[in-house]
């Protein structure tokens, strides 16, 4: 069978290895009163983009084939809120956002914006985490993206649709940025995949880093998916630095991401989120989860590898009483 439509995204942050060997960015959300009253050695800065009917007539904004510059600034500084109100006038899930640091040539990120922001294609319902937070009109994304020496955002509208709304970057002016804090990137891919037959590497990543967020949706178009069942027993398999054997394992693709038995419906909590769960024109399922990730956040010296795998338990109506996978047609 195949599974009618695979996305998958991991956020992290990682370092390039010739900056620095070490990554802490994304640190705890503080729970200690002398961390939320003091006053840090910043100066805050807020710019609104892409709205016209207020007091910058002018502004760009995200007509047919047009891109716009968010955020064009020298460092050192911090963005600390990315607010994304929905766009109208057309379809927002092909807006795409790009990211580069410190004058590179290849953007640092580069996926479609709602992705980046967790509301997956665009078609997620209200949720919240410690990081994304999609209310009924608008998105805020608080992961952190500290840059050296300059960054630069941009949004693309690759559609023939007038895009119109409204969205603002607040960013943090800082004396400088420690050695061990690492930059914002992304582990973004979309396809299709052979199910269960086919592993997938979810993500493969050459240098030190610290994996804070991310997210992976599902669809398995067929009865056999109805309710999650047989898509819900994927392994994660991470390899951390080089280990041959997994360093770190989860049994089922809901408990990595902080649910249980299957998919029972939409929810949210600080740190894990359902998001998606939908019935499929043929009887199937497509579900989305988001995980968030604060005292758990997977760290790494040299290297991380995630595999989603289906081969050692295929799960009901898959393997019955002989533990062996029918054809599927």
């Amino acid at each position: 069978m195949t599974a009618r439509a695979l996305t998958v995204a991991i956020l992290l942050a990682t370092a390039t290895v010739s900056l620095f060997d070490n990554v802490s960015c994304a640190q705890p959300v503080s729970r200690d009163w002398r961390q939320i009253s003091a006053v840090p050695d910043a100066k805050t800065h807020l710019v609104p983009r892409t709205w016209t009917l207020d007091k910058y007539p002018d502004a760009p904004t995200l007509k047919p084939h047009a891109k716009v510059t968010v955020l064009d600034q020298k460092g050192p500084g911090v963005v600390t809120l990315f607010h994304v109100s929905d766009y109208a006038r057309g379809d927002a899930s092909r807006l795409v956002l790009r990211v580069w640091y410190d004058g590179q040539e290849k953007p640092a990120i580069d996926m479609p914006l709602m992705d980046f922001l967790g509301d997956i294609q665009a078609a997620t319902k209200p949720y919240h985490t410690i990081y994304f937070s999609r209310t009924r009109a608008s998105h805020n994304f608080r992961l952190p993206m500290p840059f050296r020496e300059h960054i630069r955002i941009e949004v693309e509208n690759p559609t023939d649709a007038d895009l119109f709304g409204y969205m603002d970057v607040q960013w943090d002016e800082v004396p400088s940025i420690p050695k061990d804090c690492g930059y914002l990137r992304v582990a973004y891919q979309a396809g299709h995949f052979q199910f269960p037959h086919e592993e997938l590497v979810l993500c493969d990543i050459r240098s030190p880093g610290t994996i804070v967020a991310h997210w992976l949706q599902l669809e398995g178009d067929h009865p056999a998916c109805a309710g999650g069942q047989g898509t819900c027993e994927g392994n994660h398999e991470i390899y951390l630095d080089g280990d041959q054997e997994p360093t770190c394992e989860c049994l089922g693709a809901e408990d990595f991401y902080g649910h249980s038995w299957g998919f029972p419906g939409i929810e949210s909590d600080s740190f894990c989120a359902i998001v998606r769960n939908e019935r499929t024109g043929q009887g199937g399922t497509l579900v989305a989860m988001v995980r968030a990730r604060d005292t758990d956040k997977i760290t790494f010296k040299k290297s991380c590898l995630i595999r989603l795998t289906y081969k050692h338990d295929l799960g009901e109506p898959f393997n019955g009483k002989t533990g062996k996978a029918p054809a599927l047609q």
